[in-house]
């Protein structure tokens, strides 16, 4: 019997977690699910992990009659593109040094495989069927314990020469401001990411950080505590700062903030709106739009399949 139903497997591997998912070509989720993803154990066991996991879903496959025909994968730290291999080192998966991420997955299923930065194929999943659906330029950040950022230009995935390119976190919004592990100083990192936020608000009360996170500070901003208030206020100056740079560098059509941050909601993404308004140059706030992410933890998943999927059909064309 020919198989007629076609369909892409996305993965997003995390510190904690592998998410896995079975799809269509345009990013649809059909399964999803997720494991351990082992991240603090060998490489031969995080390959395990992400092994089993695409053999799993291809099981399903058959099941519904359908082939798998391409599978994408999104990783911490740098991606090269061109060969799907892990470049050095990333500090939630120790031992994912120099990972053969297509080779490893392609010698096993021989189905054509690619491999990206997570927050790259955050980005595009959101340009493809998230908050920034169909625009061509686009830039994502996701704010969580850091800061991640993915940008897109002409529909295409900026990564930069070495394919490390776009580590909006580590962008110096202070020259005098507070150091950074990355070796510079005043990172919007520093300020704007979940770590940033608490600290600011503990400094502001004079308090101890233990047992205290954004989901605390959240609260207090909706009940109108003073130094919630203030925390929101010097965040979004910081994060708006940052996104007029960017917009001057970039001029996007689309700014998306993800993350767990962006669950502080539309307080949040209009305060960082009147900063940003306010330092952007006026032709690159033409038709701008800022908005907070779509497809939460399911971005990472879409966005590899669907990458996956187009990187597929264009190489049927060629």
């Amino acid at each position: 019997m020919t198989r007629e139903k076609e369909l892409a497997i996305g993965l997003d591997l995390g510190g904690t977690f592998l998410k896995y998912a079975l799809g269509t070509k345009d990013g649809e989720l059909i399964i999803s699910r997720k494991t351990p993803s082992r991240a603090h154990e060998s490489m031969e066991m995080i390959f395990k992990v992400i092994l089993d996991s695409i053999q799993e879903l291809i099981d399903e496959a058959d099941k519904m009659d359908a082939k798998v025909i391409a599978i994408g994968l999104g990783s911490p730290g740098a991606i090269n593109f061109e060969t799907g291999k892990q470049v050095g080192t990333t500090p939630n998966l120790p031992k994912w040094v120099d990972a053969d991420i297509r080779g490893q997955i392609e010698g096993r299923f021989n189905i054509p495989t690619w491999a990206d930065n997570d927050a790259n194929v955050m980005a595009f999943a959101e340009a493809r069927q998230g908050a920034a659906k169909g625009a061509a330029y686009m830039i994502a950040l996701t704010l969580g314990t850091g800061i991640g950022g993915g940008i897109l230009l002409n529909n295409e995935i900026y990564r930069g020469y070495n394919y490390a390119g776009a580590e909006i976190g580590h962008m110096s919004v202070d020259l005098n401001g507070k150091p950074c592990p990355c070796n510079n100083v005043g990172c919007i990192e520093r300020y704007a990411s979940a770590t940033g936020i608490v600290e600011t608000y503990c400094e502001l009360k004079s308090i101890p950080i233990d047992g205290i996170n954004t989901e605390y500070i959240f609260a207090r901003i909706k009940e109108g505590e003073k130094e919630a208030l203030e925390t929101l206020k010097i965040t979004a100056n910081y994060l708006g700062f940052a996104l007029a740079s960017l917009a001057n560098v970039f001029n996007p059509k689309v700014i998306v903030i993800g993350g767990g941050v962006s669950d502080a909601g539309d307080e949040l993404v209009d305060e960082v709106w009147k900063v940003l308004s306010k330092h952007a140059l006026g032709p690159n706030l033409i038709g701008l739009k800022l908005k907070r992410a779509q497809l939460g933890n399911e971005a990472g998943m879409v966005g590899a399949m669907c990458l996956a999927a187009e990187m597929y059909e264009k190489q049927q064309k060629n």
